[in-house]
């Protein structure tokens, strides 16, 4: 009866140990998950103000780009008065339809 015994506390010691270092396990596990975790949401933290700061810039770019396009039609319109008798008429006739635009709407707006 005292051999059972023995064996049984034996048995239920080394049954402990193997929870025991289950639970370690799973503790470790649980450790690295969260590290994981958190080394994540720092990158996700950086790479969005990234975007952020790249957004802005694009809409910086974006607004210097219709700047220059808006200095290029008004060189057009220098270069063209400037210009040549051919590049005057054509002119003349981008203006006169330019005209004939606003007088209809003028109109419509008059109804």
């Amino acid at each position: 009866m005292l051999l059972v015994l023995i064996k049984f506390v034996q048995y239920k010691n080394s049954s402990m140990s193997t929870i025991i270092d289950q639970v370690q396990n799973i503790q470790n596990q649980v450790h690295s998950l969260v590290s994981a975790y958190r080394d994540i949401k720092s990158t996700l933290e950086e790479k969005t103000i990234l975007i952020n700061q790249l957004s802005d810039e694009l809409s910086n770019e974006r607004k210097k780009n219709a700047n220059l396009n808006n200095q290029i039609e008004q060189l057009r319109l220098i270069m063209a008065f400037d210009g040549n008798q051919k590049d005057r008429a054509i002119l003349k006739g981008q203006l006169s339809e330019w005209v004939r635009e606003i007088n209809k709407c003028l109109t419509q707006l008059n109804v």
